[in-house]
């Protein structure tokens, strides 16, 4: 077999840490965190949606549509940075000082 490459490169090969045994634990905080966090934002929704059906609101279409404005993109955007730091905190385990 020959040692040539079919897409030769002059790149060196890219090369990540992988995950050691003891960070099990903290991958596993980081999976309960997103499950907590998306179980939060089903409930709601669902919630929302049974409120507005029962008042005959019908919001489906509407929010398939929706398209925010920069107030509300700002926000959005602020609250998924938040969810990322919390995540990429438990993965590290890196939480810092307790406040006081």
């Amino acid at each position: 077999m020959s040692d040539v490459k079919l897409h030769p490169t002059t790149k060196q090969a890219r090369r990540r840490d992988s995950l050691k045994p003891d960070d099990i634990n903290k991958v596993g905080h980081a999976i309960l965190t997103l499950a907590q966090e998306l179980w939060a934002v089903k409930d709601r929704q669902m919630v929302t949606e049974q409120v507005l059906k029962a008042r005959n609101i019908d919001i489906a279409e509407a929010i398939d549509t929706f398209q925010p404005d920069p107030e509300m993109e700002a926000k959005l955007a602020a609250s998924r940075q938040a969810l990322v730091k919390k995540i990429i905190t438990d993965l590290t385990g890196d939480y810092g000082p307790l406040d006081s």
